[in-house]
């Protein structure tokens, strides 16, 4: 979905709901430029424990390695891992030998390329659209206007609210 849209939002929402039933959980925002060494790093220091700490080299050690110390770490764990905002199929192409043979674990990818979500089955790939008139025009009374009764726009701000709303574009994010 595009910017703004509320794919992160949704993602967040479920993630804190979920990651209790996950012994191992990690949220890496990915973005527009990345280096997927600092990206495999950060993913190890998220699922690092107190059993296995992390390893002394950590700020050196190559892809493979990192790669291979991340598997062992989530071999037989349900895991949840959130890649958010990926811009580039190879972000995570680069970063799913991490990811091998984990049995009822999930992996979760926030993008607005369709080239990237093409990599989710169709089953599992979700597309977000901008909200309609109404679900638009209501979101932003209820933050504009959340100190009124019923979050109302007052109608001597009714034809500004409208502008303002048509302006948005339907993003909640804008909204």
């Amino acid at each position: 979905g595009m910017g703004g849209v509320g794919k992160t939002t949704l993602v967040r929402n479920v993630y804190e709901r979920e990651m209790g039933n996950f012994p191992t959980n990690a949220w890496i925002v990915v973005s527009q430029t990345y280096d997927i060494q600092d990206l495999l790093r950060i993913l190890l220091r998220k699922i690092a424990n107190r059993e296995q700490p992390l390893p002394a080299n950590i700020d050196t050690i190559d892809v493979y390695e990192l790669t291979d110390e991340i598997n062992k770490r989530l071999k037989d764990t349900k895991c949840l891992i959130v890649l958010d905002d990926v811009w580039d199929h190879e972000a995570y192409t680069k970063m799913r030998n991490a990811f091998q043979n984990l049995q009822e674990s999930r992996i979760v990818i926030t993008t607005r390329k369709e080239d990237v979500a093409s990599l989710a089955s169709s089953k599992c790939r979700l597309e977000l659209q901008p909200l309609g008139d109404t679900d638009s025009f209501n979101l932003f009374c209820q933050r504009a206007f959340n100190n009124t009764e019923d979050c109302r726009c007052p109608s001597e701000l009714m034809e500004v609210a409208t502008s303002i709303v048509r302006r948005c574009q339907g993003l909640p994010l804008t909204l």
